[in-house]
């Protein structure tokens, strides 16, 4: 049985000479909940506070990764795509037959991603294909687009530049596919190396993008590495892409968060220059980043200095929505935030950004939560789904996603009654209703810590 409720928390304390409205009203529904039966497969098994992969477009229609209890571990992994509260159904197995490359099957999943028109990209890892130096490749629906051994086709790489491996992929409303890829390009000394690459899946042209051994974004420095993980990479409708990449030379400032903007690249925070908190430089590589459509970026992001107030939701490099070490209203204005977890960024097309925190309640079971901005939405031990309190939200790996337009959200937790599962917020029409409710918005109200 699946309950779709409406969330309305209340500010408990207001901050003197502050007026803060009320958070956004939510809709909330399990969309995948362990124990519910796919049908030929098996049972949801546990897992989602290890973090599955899933993802969600602005009509609502959304992916989710998970296992279930079938016996035969090669084909138990599955993805399962529905559109709103309304079930999923069975998209993706493990064990399948793979369009291509000829007589592969689907092994197990990497990325996955939808977009509005409702297409796919992904890094599957295959097997039967023969060998295990080309049992990965990325994939745009059903179509392979680069297989790990083909030669790379970009202008830009040295001659006969294999691709030996892929991290994560991500796709834009206009069906373009970005990779962050492994390579061995003669020209740079290692024998793995780093780029990122876009790839049209009609014309399958890729373009090289940037790579380890350029000297494009700081003069005389040249780039060792990229972060790999999953939310270290975004990509938006313009075709411009936000990672972090790491430098030869000295430690202090060898770690760039930059965006290509389609002819260059802009630097948006470097390690050891100042940050948008008074007095405190930026540290080590952000833990996540996330880009919108008009190209404002979100991160969760380092200080240097002291450990216990060093981590930071801030928005466009200058407005610090959460620190470490600070405080609230929407958490009650006397606790204080311990951390942001391991997970995602998000930020949406209006410039809402929507992350997890944990702050030092000395009851733990309501302490930590999802955030709308500076507004809590959804919390451990508060929050009630079709009866049950939510015990637990994921904070590590791909534990939020959300649809361009703010209006969908998913999360990973767990229910009073021990289930885990996957969660769909409803935020109704963000761009309109919510920051009307919200008066003056965040997006024009920029605060700068000192």
């Amino acid at each position: 049985m699946r309950f779709t409720i409406a969330v309305i928390l209340a500010l408990s304390v207001v901050t003197a000479g502050s007026a803060y409205a009320g958070p956004p009203p939510v809709s909330i529904s399990p969309i995948v909940l362990e124990g519910d039966l796919v049908t030929g497969v098996g049972n949801i098994s546990s897992g989602f506070g290890a973090s599955e992969n899933h993802s969600v477009n602005d009509f609502g229609e959304w992916l989710v990764e998970t296992d279930t209890n079938n016996p035969n571990s090669a084909i138990d992994g599955l993805i399962l795509r529905g559109t709103g509260f309304n079930p999923g159904a069975l998209f993706l197995q493990q064990g399948q037959a793979m369009v291509s490359p000829a007589g592969a099957t689907l092994s197990s999943f990497d990325s996955v991603n939808i977009n509005n028109p409702g297409n796919t990209s992904y890094n599957h890892f295959l097997a039967n294909t023969g060998g295990t130096n080309n049992d990965s490749g990325i994939y745009y629906n059903d179509d392979l687009l680069i297989q790990e051994s083909n030669i790379a086709t970009a202008a830009g790489f040295g001659p006969n530049t294999p691709y030996i491996g892929f991290f994560e992929t991500k796709i834009n409303n206009n069906n373009l596919v970005a990779v962050m890829a492994s390579i061995d390009d003669p020209n740079v000394a290692s024998t793995v190396d780093r780029a990122i690459v876009t790839v049209n899946p009609f014309s399958f042209v890729q373009t090289r993008i940037l790579g380890e051994g350029d000297q494009t974004l700081v003069a005389l420095r040249s780039i060792t590495d990229f972060e790999t993980g999953p939310h270290d990479m975004a990509l938006n409708d313009s075709g411009h892409i936000m990672f972090v990449a790491d430098l030869d030379g000295a430690t202090t400032d060898d770690s760039v968060t930059a965006r290509y903007n389609g002819s260059g690249f802009d630097i948006l925070m470097r390690e050891g220059q100042p940050s948008a908190v008074g007095g405190r430089n930026w540290g080590s590589a952000p833990v996540a980043i996330n880009m919108n459509n008009s190209g404002a970026w979100a991160a969760l992001a380092d200080l240097d200095g002291t450990t216990t107030d060093d981590a930071v939701i801030v928005r466009n490099g200058v407005d610090v929505i959460a620190r470490e070490g600070m405080s609230l209203a929407s958490i009650g204005g006397v606790f204080n935030f311990t951390s942001f977890g391991s997970g995602s960024i998000n930020i949406d097309d209006s410039g809402n950004v929507v992350w997890w925190g944990d702050w030092n309640d000395p009851d733990t079971t309501k302490d930590t939560g999802i955030f709308w901005n500076d507004q809590l939405i959804v919390q451990e031990g508060v929050t009630l789904i079709g009866g049950f309190t939510l015990s637990a939200i994921s904070g590590v790996e791909s534990n939020i996603s959300m649809s361009d337009n703010g209006q969908w959200i998913v999360f990973e937790g767990t229910l009073s009654n021990g289930l885990d599962g996957a969660f769909l917020i409803e935020v109704p029409e963000p761009a309109t209703a919510v920051l009307a409710l919200m008066g003056a918005s965040l997006l024009i109200r920029r605060r700068r810590i000192v």
